[in-house]
């Protein structure tokens, strides 16, 4: 994990759900960032914040990921 000295940016090797091959942004459609892994009544369910970490954490395999700066 990486300790950064910013601690408002979430770097490409942390093990949180930005990171997550199961995170799946439904924004544009009014629903938030959710896990794919995780289903409530067949949809899939929220999570507390990009930063949040769980057991079914997998490592995305996207190309084009970079570091996430949020406020």
């Amino acid at each position: 994990m990486n300790n950064n000295k910013n601690k408002n940016i979430i770097a490409i090797d942390e093990e949180v759900c930005y990171n997550c091959k199961h995170r799946i942004w439904l924004i544009a459609i009014g629903f938030g960032v959710r896990c794919g892994n995780d289903k409530i009544n067949g949809f899939p369910k929220s999570i507390p914040s990009l930063r949040h970490t769980c057991s079914a954490f997998k490592m995305s395999e996207e190309k084009n990921r970079r570091p996430f700066k949020y406020d």
